[in-house]
This record gives C-alpha cells, sequence and structure tokens, in this order.
C-alpha cells in the first residue's frame, strides 16, 4: 500500500522548520529543496523537507580543547 504523501504550503514549512519563507524560496528557486508547483503555488512534501534538513549534519565536538585545535 501506498504511503500517503503530506504536502506544506512554503509558510507552513517555514513555519515547522523554524526557517523563514523567504530562505524556503531561495533554496527552491536554486533547486536545492524539491517542490512542487500547483497552479501558481509551491508546495513542499514533508519528507523533502526533512531530507533537506538532514542533509548536512554538523557532529558536536567533544571538547572545548579538541575545539580549539581545530581552528
Amino acid at each position: 500500500m501506498e504511503k500517503e504523501r503530506s504536502f506544506l504550503s512554503v509558510r507552513q514549512a517555514a513555519k515547522v522548520s523554524s526557517l523563514s519563507p523567504r530562505f524556503l524560496y531561495e533554496k527552491c528557486q536554486k533547486r536545492k529543496l524539491r517542490y512542487y508547483k500547483v497552479g501558481k503555488r509551491i508546495v513542499i512534501d514533508r519528507e523533502d523537507l526533512t531530507a533537506f534538513l538532514t542533509q548536512e549534519p554538523v557532529e558536536p565536538v567533544n571538547n572545548w580543547a579538541e575545539e580549539l585545535r581545530l581552528k
């Protein structure tokens, strides 16, 4: 059975991700974030938003001395 997709408007996506709508529009325009056009509206699949947000994780530094060595 196919999973039901959940689409968000750019404003909704901005709200759930704590990012600005302008930032999301820019990422859509640059084709960094997958989106769909429904008439003039842009909608973003919730799974695509999650994939975008988790594509470049930053690993924590174990302690402050190690952090200083990295600089």
